[in-house]
């Protein structure tokens, strides 16, 4: 200790005091520099979400987050390198992409790029799992149904149109790997059926999902509908489900028949769209093409085929949002080892699926802007979590 400065037990308690004091006194923190009510707070603008998913784990080093440039060869080792494309430049000084993104780079100036995300510790590198606390906030398994993002921005803000469904999913089929693991969190869950999300696996037969089969007329599909209703009476949501279940479940019946004669139906059809303007979303794009090829993981045919139904997606949810359509999903398409799950050449399916998404994405930007509604659109484009392309391919 110091003798020639004691300080005593005492002398620490009446500074302590004083201090203690003086901060009481002060109140709550005050701007330094002029009057602290001139300060503009920011105020959110958007009322409609567009979330973009990279269903599979998009490889961050190899597209957003571009490190050390190392050329790819066929066989190089996994710890070898960080990145097997080299960066480029974007819209704004000092954010790099990787090579294949050159159309996404040029729009960065509106958006944000956050790159400390991390993904929950959820023990097994399960997709699904991830996906699900990724879209609900809760890892999984649950005791209750937890409901997807969705469906929780659909029933706090409800519809901006009465007749388009709130919540709307595009491109994702549950029939394939994983299906029902997907279906788990694809859901209003305990919020109710009328919350629930509209399914739309493929994006160019949009159309059919609101209109009648061929050949049904008016009034049949009217009496189809009633007899659904007396079928409905006597199920097991019916005889054993709360009274909020059943009334909910009854008005999204009659949200689904509301929609079948409203004029937004319309903004489903994308062959009302001009073909220029889907080319800008599907490059080489034919009226008639479809996008439906069957599931080949090792003759990569269904890869090759796939490529322009993210675009009519992205082009899908464009027209939606213009409608009224609150929260619009599009996914690459969740399949295990196809798609961003690049457990095989890794290199070279990252190369397209950035041809995938580079034009599209982009495109759906410029389009939200030039219409005067991406000031109050949220675009949100995210994976379940990264990895490295190469590694176990």
């Amino acid at each position: 200790m110091n003798q020639a400065h004691p300080f005593t037990r005492r002398d620490f308690l009446k500074t302590a005091s004083a201090a203690t004091l003086s901060a009481l006194s002060a109140g709550f923190p005050q701007a330094v520099f002029g009057d602290e009510t001139a300060v503009e707070k920011v105020k959110g603008t958007a009322d409609t979400v567009i979330v973009l998913w990279m269903g599979g784990g998009m490889a961050h080093t190899e597209t957003f987050d571009p490190k050390r440039y190392t050329p790819f060869e066929k066989g190089m080792a996994p710890d070898s390198f960080l990145s097997t494309f080299p960066s480029i430049d974007t819209a704004v000084d000092n954010i790099k992409f990787s090579e294949g993104l050159e159309k996404l780079g040029a729009v960065m100036d509106r958006g944000t790029l956050i790159r400390s995300y991390t993904a929950g510790d959820l023990g097994f590198i399960l997709h699904s799992r991830h996906q699900y606390q990724w879209h609900t906030g809760y890892a999984p398994p649950q005791t209750v149904a937890a409901p997807h993002l969705g469906a929780i921005i659909a029933r706090t803000l409800g519809p901006l149109n009465a007749a388009v469904p709130a919540f709307i999913n595009i491109g994702q089929r549950f029939d394939v790997g994983e299906g029902e693991e997907l279906k788990a969190f694809t859901t209003a869950g305990f919020l109710g059926s009328e919350y629930g999300p509209f399914n739309i696996a493929f994006p160019d037969q949009a159309a059919d999902t609101v209109r009648p089969p061929g050949g049904m007329t008016p009034a049949r599909f009217e009496d189809r509908n009633k007899f659904y209703k007396k079928l409905l009476a006597a199920s097991p949501i019916t005889e054993n489900g709360s009274d909020y279940q059943k009334e909910s479940l009854l008005r999204s019946l009659d949200n689904a028949h509301r929609l079948l004669s409203s004029p937004a139906a319309k903004a489903f059809d994308l062959s009302l769209e001009p073909l220029e303007n889907i080319r800008q979303y599907v490059p080489n794009y034919e009226p008639g093409q479809k996008f439906n090829a069957e599931q080949d993981r090792f003759g990569a045919k269904y890869e090759e085929q796939m490529v322009g139904r993210f675009g009519l997606g992205c082009l899908l949810a464009r027209r939606l949002a213009e409608v009224g359509a609150r929260y619009i999903e599009v996914t690459t398409e969740y399949i295990p080892f196809l798609n961003w799950d690049t457990h095989e050449n890794g290199h070279t399916r990252a190369a397209a699926m950035k041809k995938q998404i580079d034009s599209p994405v982009s495109q759906l930007v410029l389009d939200l802007g030039s219409r005067g509604l991406l000031n109050r659109t949220l675009i949100v484009l995210a994976s379940e979590f990264s990895r490295d392309s190469l590694r176990e391919g």
